[in-house]
């Protein structure tokens, strides 16, 4: 680690574009994509279709536009989404979500993120339903389930929803920003993964590494309704393909990558078991994301990040005793080492 180098574990959105990716996004040949002329944007969206296995794609500028583009092009006003309430799209998005789509949350409380159809009927039990009253028009997913520690959605528990979903006439749209992630660390297929979702969104700017956007993937119908929503809410960019350019090198070229920052995810799991004085809580470390649990440190979420912030190591209050560390392409094994190391000093020091 360099002298007053910050080792920052905040998010993968951190990352900076390689020279690779800079030279790849200067000399991308470019066109009015409000017209349909950028050959770069056509070609990533192209690309993502057949590589998730949907019909059609389309480029949008972040994960949130993918998110609330979705959710309008899927439902009508007063419709309701049933998601689990540590969603991305409850847990930072609920108020775009009621104002732009115009749509109720009917939020469940898992105990791991995963949704079941046992939470979804019961959801759609918990109201009255008629054609006088809000019904349920699409099934909310997510996956890797950012609020549980980077956890994977288990690929037979979705085929029971997606089952479940069909036979109901409820579309599932998957929130997939690190969906890739789940597909490298379980070895599943990225077409036979997305095949349980009517929608999937990735993001190129999280551990892929570019610094832009989101994709969104699903069927000609949906991807028109949704190239609409996405001009209506300001994102139909002009010579976009700059910044396709970068998201279609880091789809192709640091899929395969997303292993190292799991590995280093479980280093630093591992480095932080290790000590056995402290009794520290942690989520299993099943991608690039390791949760602490403050609680028995007597600390709030804040004062830790403060605490580490002094020592050199960023990372992020997700919740009032919760501290998330991610792992990506800017921090390496070593960095690792001396985080966990530093982490480790400050819980002996507030057990003491």
């Amino acid at each position: 680690m360099k002298e007053n180098k910050f080792i920052d574990l905040r998010s993968d959105t951190l990352t900076l574009p390689t020279q690779d990716m800079r030279e790849v996004i200067y000399t991308a040949k470019v066109g009015d994509q409000a017209y349909d002329e950028d050959e770069t944007t056509i070609e990533l969206e192209e690309y993502c279709a057949n590589y998730f296995g949907k019909e059609a794609a389309l480029f949008t500028c972040s994960g949130t536009m993918s998110d609330q583009v979705a959710i309008r092009s899927w439902t009508h006003s007063g419709d309701e989404v049933i998601i689990d309430k540590s969603y991305h799209i409850n847990y930072f998005q609920a108020g775009p979500s009621t104002d732009l789509g115009n749509i109720l949350l009917n939020t469940c409380d898992t105990k791991d993120g995963i949704l079941t159809v046992e939470h979804i009927e019961k959801a759609i039990q918990s109201r009255k339903r008629g054609n006088l009253f809000g019904n349920p028009k699409l099934i909310s997913l997510e996956n890797t389930i950012n609020g549980f520690g980077g956890s994977i959605f288990p690929i037979e528990k979705l085929k029971e929803v997606f089952s479940y979903s069909k036979d109901k006439g409820i579309p599932v749209h998957m929130d997939g920003e690190r969906f890739l992630n789940a597909c490298i660390a379980t070895g599943i297929p990225v077409k036979e993964y997305a095949s349980y979702s009517d929608s999937i969104s990735t993001s190129f700017s999280k551990g892929l590494g570019a610094p832009f956007g989101s994709i969104i993937m699903g069927n000609k119908k949906f991807i028109e309704k949704a190239r609409r929503y996405r001009r209506w809410y300001g994102g139909s960019l002009h010579q976009s393909g700059f910044m396709a350019s970068a998201a279609l090198y880091a789809i192709k070229n640091n899929v395969q990558r997303l292993q190292v920052d799991h590995d280093n995810a479980k280093l630093l799991e591992s480095l932080l078991k290790k000590e056995t004085n402290i009794s520290l809580n942690l989520y299993p470390a099943e991608t690039n994301m390791v949760m602490i649990d403050t609680n028995n440190l007597n600390v709030t979420s804040e004062e830790f990040v403060r605490l580490c912030k002094e020592k050199g190591v960023l990372v992020y209050p997700w919740a009032p005793y919760i501290v998330r560390a991610v792992t990506n392409m800017n921090v390496t094994a070593e960095d690792i080492k001396v985080a966990a190391s530093k982490i480790l000093g400050i819980c002996i020091e507030l057990i003491n």
